[in-house]
């Protein structure tokens, strides 16, 4: 397996994580999320916890399985979205399950195993819903869930009943007029402002509802409880897939610079989702983000023509391919037929040659293209190869950043082309 560390997704590629949570806890980026299993549905009935230094954002460590469905009393169900709190020298996850239940768990460090678990309850009942979210802000601890319509309530000190008086049901919602409220609610702070970032169906086609939740969009407040007024879009992911579906993950500011964390599904499929991040700009004092959009970089600020080695890291498909993977253990982009490819970001190119070498396999010839921003670059014939093999071809760069895209250009219907890997060295002189 070929990949860069750093670059989207930037767990390794056999690790599928949704609803991504970053947390700062001392030096570290602590990643809190759901575990798909690919080929599977939503989610398992595992979670693990991911991070890696402050100072090297390409370095993830996976530190195993944090908790699972078999330290829940009261449930089997599958773990869903999960969120973390550091508070009075403990640890503490928040989780939610497919049967609508939703509890806490504590350790004594980050990354657990949480232990302990117990539900959360308001007047002595159970609460119901999805995708916990939870802020520490001024001595109070804020907990929001649901989905379609966000509730809100304040935690008692442990961490496990919600005060009453302190509980609002309506918070965001999917209702016409509203901010097209969803799942997957996430309460931040930017400077002075209280944040939600929230999978939303608002589209200008539909306001407010119906549309499919691939944005992750974001509403401001003055109060923790609102009234929040919706500003835009924080990332979207549609384009990383055929069948991309939901979304789900926050904001955060490590290292100096700010982040969006968030999935996108592959397979095509709205499953076996993987862990994505982007650089974004934001204004904490005014309380506005500006829109990212689903890039190859992640946490490497400029992409070399050595980075660029599997389909994986691309930022966008199209024409029907798509990302899957193969029992022997290989991530190739697949139904590549005529018209169809994928793109990486701009990737900072010499001026003078390059060799693209593709390691792919198709049942028929077809014909490749190799685009350097709107220019074609070279024209690779790939003839019929059942197995796995390798075809190279030599194009000429012109200095400067230009996204690259392979795309075919002629193939039968029945070429059944995928592509597992590519190679671009870059040579003296001009092609």
């Amino acid at each position: 397996m070929k990949q860069t560390p750093g670059l989207n997704p930037f767990l390794p590629f056999s690790v599928y994580v949704p609803d991504g949570e970053p947390k700062v806890f001392g030096d570290r980026l602590y990643l809190y999320g759901s575990y798909d299993r690919f080929g599977e549905g939503y989610c398992s009935r595992d979670y693990h916890v991911f991070s890696a230094p402050l100072t090297d954002l390409a370095a993830w460590e996976d530190h195993g399985v944090s908790f699972s469905t078999d330290a829940v009393p009261w449930s089997d169900a599958l773990l869903y979205a999960p969120d973390a709190l550091y508070h009075n020298g403990k640890y503490y996850l928040f989780f939610c399950l497919s049967d609508g239940t939703e509890g806490v768990a504590e350790s004594d460090g980050p990354a657990g195993p949480f232990v302990n678990a117990r539900q959360i309850t308001l007047n002595g009942v159970p609460i119901e819903g999805i995708d916990p979210s939870v802020l520490e802000d001024d001595g109070k601890i804020y907990y929001t869930w649901g989905q379609f319509h966000l509730q809100m309530g304040e935690l008692n000190d442990d961490l496990c009943t919600l005060r009453p008086e302190t509980v609002r049901t309506d918070v965001l919602s999917n209702a016409p007029g509203r901010e097209g409220f969803h799942e997957g609610s996430s309460l931040r702070k930017l400077g002075a402002h209280y944040c939600l970032i929230y999978a939303s169906e608002y589209t200008d086609a539909a306001p407010n509802s119906g549309g499919r939740p691939t944005k992750l969009d974001y509403a401001v407040s003055a109060s923790p409880y609102g009234p929040y007024t919706r500003r835009g879009t924080v990332i979207d992911n549609t384009g990383c897939d055929p069948a991309s579906w939901n979304n789900h993950g926050s904001v955060l500011c490590a290292g100096g610079d700010w982040f969006v964390f968030y999935h996108a599904s592959s397979n095509n499929t709205a499953f076996s989702r993987r862990a994505r991040a982007e650089r974004l700009t934001v204004d904490p004092a005014a309380g506005v983000i500006r829109q990212a959009v689903p890039s190859t970089n992640g946490f490497v600020k400029t992409l070399l023509p050595a980075h660029i080695v599997s389909p994986v890291h691309a930022c966008r498909l199209f024409g029907g391919a798509y990302l899957t993977e193969t029992p022997e253990g290989r991530f190739p982009c697949t139904a590549l037929g005529p018209g169809a490819g994928f793109t990486f970001s701009p990737i900072c190119f010499r001026d003078g040659g390059c060799r693209l070498t593709v390691t792919y396999r198709a049942k028929r010839a077809v014909c490749l293209e190799v685009l350097l921003g709107a220019r074609v670059a070279a024209v690779c014939a790939l003839p019929p190869q059942p197995a796995w093999s390798e075809e190279s071809v030599s194009f000429s760069a012109v200095g400067g950043v230009w996204p690259l895209t392979l795309r075919i250009a002629q193939a039968p219907a029945d070429a059944d082309c995928a592509i597992d890997a590519l190679q671009i060295i870059e040579t003296k002189g001009s092609i």
